[in-house]
Order: structure tokens, then sequence, then C-alpha cells
């Protein structure tokens, strides 16, 4: 464009015309460039500065603990719900109120250390079991009944939504700790509490399942919710149609993976580069933005917990790379066999054999689905045909076992969904 310009400046006869009409061109035109350069190395700068959906930065950890054993100053794994670190304390009042209106209460959760066909069992037999509420006056006899815990998994469904609000990719969670807790409810009492006594301990008869069960356990995984003003004002977007909400991430650490919660208000679009989160809104005000920051896993430094370290973390080599940044049909065992050895987990199991059947018979199934949160719209479960995939459990003693087949079934639910998937246990 410039040497255009000088070539047709150089055909103008009068000097005096030349000179005059260079000056003008100089003043007007070579701003202009300048700054219609700036805008372009601007956009480029900030396409450049996106970063590359990187798999490794997303890979959830998970455990479970005793309360009193819970580390504060771990700076790797969390309490997946705060209320789990504070002691239970019983309002007698509320409790009154509840069995007046012959209504159940929820008092507390409860683990059980055992297999998950086990764990089903114990849900449908404790409709009504017995106990004991023990006050500073007396103990009464009273009636009780566990049910399924969800509160974690709808936690999970939340991080899943933020997943693809931020357009990451969703691979499922290997928490099988979480499947295993239920809660208790208190539904009656042989005699009538005063208010003024106050409930020091409640004992539950378990009968044969009392050896499973752990009280006072808390999940965790390496994920931390945060609440982050934007640094400085948001400013106009480029495309003038709502306001950059610029957030600095490098307090928190740059090596972690960043998600946009879903329960923010009126997002356009993220855009995740290493010094921050910049979120597109059309609120011009500095607001505070909910943030997942799942933490990097060099934070663990080998540290060792009770129970064992799950993760839903694939093993990363140059095949494994290529398949994961480009999705392809899978259609051969050889190739479904790859692909589920290639998660940390499949160590627990060997995977064997698949089988295609019309009908299953449900109690046959070793498996429940663990992105059960996740609805099939377009494919009718009545006309699916069952695909069974056959593994042997490296110890068979492992009460994770079903577990984690759960776990790896889930995963390739989502390459057929043609099919409904199941696991068996050889």
């Amino acid at each position: 464009m410039e040497n255009r310009i000088y070539e047709k400046l150089s055909e103008i006869k009068d000097l005096n015309d030349r000179v005059l009409l260079k000056k003008i061109m100089n003043s007007v035109f070579e701003e202009l460039e300048e700054h219609s350069n700036n805008r372009i190395n601007g956009l480029e700068k900030r396409v450049f500065n996106e970063l590359h959906y990187i798999k490794e930065k997303y890979n959830i950890y998970s455990t479970i603990v005793k309360r009193d054993r819970l580390d504060i100053t771990d700076e790797f794994l969390f309490p997946m719900l705060l209320e789990d670190t504070e002691e239970k304390v019983y309002d007698t009042k509320e409790i009154l109120k509840v069995l007046e209106a012959k209504e159940s209460k929820k008092l507390f959760k409860v683990f059980l250390k055992c297999d998950y066909l086990i764990f089903k069992e114990f849900i449908s037999r404790n409709s009504n079991i017995k106990g004991v509420i023990k006050t500073d006056k007396k103990t009464y006899e009273a009636h009780f009944k566990v049910q399924e815990n969800h509160e974690y998994k709808s936690k999970i469904e939340r991080l899943y939504k933020s997943f693809i609000n931020s357009n990451i990719a969703w691979t499922t969670i290997n928490n099988p700790y979480i499947h295993k807790i239920a809660d208790l409810f208190l539904i009656g009492c042989e005699d009538k509490i005063q208010e003024d006594e106050e409930i020091i301990e409640i004992e539950i008869d378990f009968g044969d399942y009392s050896k499973y069960v752990k009280y006072n356990m808390v999940p965790l995984w390496n994920v931390k919710e945060l609440s982050i003003k934007c640094s400085g004002f948001p400013m106009p977007c480029i495309d003038k149609v709502g306001y950059e909400h610029d957030i600095s991430i490098e307090k928190e650490g740059k090596d972690n993976g960043y998600l946009i919660d879903s329960k923010n208000p009126d997002i356009n679009w993220a855009m995740f580069t290493k010094e921050s989160v910049i979120i597109s809104s059309n609120i011009k005000d500095s607001i505070e933005w909910n943030l997942w920051s799942i933490i990097n896993s060099d934070k663990n430094d080998q540290k060792k917990y009770e129970y064992e370290l799950m993760t839903n973390q694939v093993s990363i080599n140059f095949s494994n790379k290529l398949a994961f940044d480009k999705s392809y049909t899978i259609k051969t065992k050889t190739e479904l066999s790859r692909l589920i050895n290639s998660f940390k987990a499949s160590k627990y199991l060997k995977f064997h054999d698949i089988s295609l059947m019309e009908n299953s018979k449900e109690e046959q199934n070793h498996t429940y689905e663990v992105n059960n949160f996740i609805i099939d719209e377009i494919r009718e479960d009545n006309i699916k045909k069952s695909l069974i995939l056959y593994f042997e459990p490296a110890d068979k003693e492992n009460y994770l076992n079903k577990d984690i087949l759960s776990f790896l079934v889930s995963e390739v639910q989502f390459i057929y969904p043609e099919y409904k998937c199941e696991g068996r246990l050889i």
C-alpha cells in the first residue's frame, strides 16, 4: 500500500503540488496505517495467547478421609462439601417439630466400605431400623431409615455443566467413594424428648452391615471453588457487544485447569490465557465471578492417603495424543482395548471381551451409570441392544472393583451411545 502511494506521488509533475500532497498523505494515512497495524497485531496476539485445551490440566483426583484426620493445610485436595468438615450438632426443638408433624429428619451421613452390590442391598433393606438417642437426661429408643445420598452427584453434575459451558471436553469422574454414602433419617421415637434436653449421641443398630459402616467421613477432590473479581474495570468487547471481564489467575496458579461455573449469570463466551480468564458478558459492572480450579497433580507431592487416591487420568503418549486431539470411530475390540487401557484405573481391571445382547438380565449387571445426569434425548433405551464388557479384576477382594468397572463402562458409553453398555466381572 505504501509503495503504491509513492508511485502515484512520483507521477505528479508539479513539484510544489507533489510536496504538499505528500505532507497531507503522511499526516493522514500514516496514522491510519499505524492504527490498523496495531489493531491487527493486537488481534493476532489475542489469538496466539489463547490456550489450547490440555487434557492433563483437567484430571480429577478423589479420596475420602475421616473428619478428624482432615488436613486443612493440604493444597491439593479439598472437601467436596464444606458442611462435612463441621461437627454435627442436633437441634432438639427442630427434631421435635419434625416428629410431631410425622415427617423424617436427616441427621448425618455414613460411608460403607463394601462392595457396591452390598451397598445396594443395604439401601433397599433398611427402611426401618432401630437405634437409641442419648440425651443429657435419658436414653430413648428410636426408628431410622437410610437413603442413598445424591448431594455429591449433584455437585458433579454442576461441574459437568461448567465443563460444557467452558467448551472443555468432559471425562467421566472416577470417584467410587461417593457412590457408597447413605443419608440417615430419624422417622420416629418411642417417647417424647423434652425441649430442654440436649442430644449427646445417636447409636444405630445396623446389624450385619455394622462392620462396613464408617462415620464422619469427608470425600475430597482436587477441585477448588473460587470467587474472583476482574482486574480493573470491564472493557467493551471488540465487536462492541458486551464487556470483557479480565480475571487474573496468577495467584491461584497458572498450571491449574480453570472452568467458568455454570451458575454465573449472563455469559456470552469465555477465553483462557496463561495469565487470566476472560469472560464476555452484558454486565458492565465489576462483579465477582465463580470459577472452578482443577489443582495440578504436582501439588500432591506423593502424599499418602488412608483410602486410595482415585483418578480419571489417562496415560499420555504419542498415539493417545493423536486419538484425543482428533476423535475417531472405534470399530474393533483392539481399538477399544487400547482406549480402556489408556486410563490409569485400568490397572485394577483387565479388559477381556465384548458381546452384544438383545436383552440382558438386570440382576446380572455389575455396574451403574456414573454419568446418569447426562440424558440421551435422541435415542430411546427400549430399542437399544446391550453391549456387555467383560473384565477380570487384578484383586478379586477389592471392594471398589464394581465402582471402577462402572467408571470404565460409563466412559465407553460415550463412544457407543447407540448401545446400552454394561459391565461384568469374570
